[in-house]
């Protein structure tokens, strides 16, 4: 069964009820992240999605989509993870999305 939590669907600016751009997709039991703007842990929490996010897939480098990661990885990183998280983004993203990871600080 695929199970579709539609995280954030405002774009660029929330709103009260509705977070900037995320989506989670629960799969066998594999849980994987489309976008992850500002605010995406939280809503991961709201409705109860759990954390062992196993790839996060970047449609597009617009801050909206991709604030959130930094805060997310962190929070993995405290509750004691240690299992690899795969990015995908668009191509020509790699140097974007590895700044963006190492806005968290050190990981270790």
């Amino acid at each position: 069964m695929i199970r579709l939590t539609f995280l954030g669907t405002a774009a660029a600016r929330p709103t009260v009820g509705r977070n900037v751009s995320g989506l989670a997709v629960q799969r066998e039991g594999e849980l994987f992240l489309f976008d992850c703007g500002e605010g995406t842990q939280r809503q991961m929490m709201r409705y109860a999605t759990g954390f062992d996010v196993r790839a996060m897939f970047i449609t597009h480098l617009h801050a909206d989509h991709v604030l959130g990661i930094p805060g997310l990885l962190r929070t993995m990183a405290l509750q004691g993870r240690t299992d690899p998280i795969t990015l995908y983004g668009p191509p020509g993203s790699t140097r974007t999305l590895k700044d963006v990871v190492a806005l968290g600080g050190e990981w270790s």
